[in-house]
């Protein structure tokens, strides 16, 4: 098992939010982690949001012979239990590269919501989102 701390930025239906979460990954086999993070959506015209997305992401990883050097890609369905009309099924992907102990990475999560709510103006927001997120260095294991 291994945990993560994340920040993330995106824009629904107009509104920019950043996103906290911390995640907890079981990996169930090498290329099997089921992944679960509890999180906080927040903006100054958008209604906050907190809850868990939970998803299963196949993971694929390869590195020189010492470690130093490696990729790792991953990706995989998930859902998102959250306050309010946020919930939400997604899909996510991503990959992240090691130069050392150093990390660097990218990663794009693009939501599916059967509710989509209204904005501060009473509009019904759209039923799609997209969140995009880089990682850096980061996680530790327990």
């Amino acid at each position: 098992m291994t945990y993560d701390l994340g920040v993330s930025a995106g824009n629904y239906g107009g509104y920019s939010y950043t996103e906290l979460n911390l995640g907890l990954n079981w990996y169930l086999a090498r290329f099997l982690n089921w992944r679960n993070a509890v999180f906080s959506r927040f903006g100054s015209q958008i209604d906050s949001a907190s809850g868990l997305d939970t998803s299963m992401r196949l993971e694929y990883r390869e590195s020189s012979d010492d470690g130093d050097f490696g990729i790792h890609l991953f990706g995989g369905p998930g859902y998102r239990i959250a306050s309010k009309t946020n919930s939400a099924a997604f899909l996510e992907g991503g990959a992240i590269f090691r130069f050392g102990g150093f990390s660097l990475g990218a990663g794009v999560k693009t939501f599916s919501y059967a509710q989509p709510g209204k904005d501060i103006n009473g509009q019904e927001l759209p039923r799609q989102d997209t969140n995009y997120f880089l990682i850096i260095s980061g996680g530790g294991a327990i």
